[in-house]
């Protein structure tokens, strides 16, 4: 694949994170519990909540570019497949890593955790119970296969009229 553009590349990333923040937010309306990635983020920085969630969005906005440009430059190349098959397979990496190592590194790290104020996600979210795991893999697949199709789909070609 020729090399990607930066621009082209950050923007895939911040509408993959996009699509994935939305998806976990809706999560509640379908009985799945809050998964407040952003605040989560943030609340490891400070306790004040409203600067927690500000601060929490750039990182997980930043998060979701640095992860775009990883999946561009080592991932991608590496495997086979249609752009969005390839982007879900990258989303199931992230979202195995956050399991096994994100979520219990923020129960070790997290504030609000240590004094009882969250509940600790624990190993593959379980202790939020049972469609925490499935709502945050549904959530990366998702981010994957958008990244993926972004930044893999070929540019269309111009087509020029011919006057008369």
């Amino acid at each position: 694949m020729p090399r990607q553009s930066t621009r082209r590349v950050v923007a895939a990333g911040l509408v993959a994170t996009l699509i994935l923040t939305l998806v976990l937010t809706a999560g509640p309306a379908i009985g799945a519990p809050p998964l407040n990635l952003p605040l989560w983020d943030g609340t490891l920085f400070t306790l004040n909540l409203t600067l927690a969630v500000g601060f929490g969005y750039l990182v997980h906005f930043a998060v979701g570019v640095v992860l775009a440009s990883l999946y561009v430059q080592v991932v991608e190349p590496r495997l086979v497949g249609e752009p969005w098959l390839k982007g879900a397979i990258f989303g199931a990496m992230v979202w195995a890593a956050l399991m096994l190592v994100g979520l219990p590194l923020f129960d070790a790290l997290d504030p609000l955790v240590a004094n009882g104020l969250m509940a600790a996600p624990g190993v593959f979210a379980l202790g939020l119970g049972v469609t925490a795991p499935l709502m945050l893999l549904v959530a990366h697949l998702l981010y994957g296969a958008v990244l993926g199709q972004l930044t893999g789909a070929r540019a269309l070609p111009v087509v020029r009229r011919r006057a008369f």
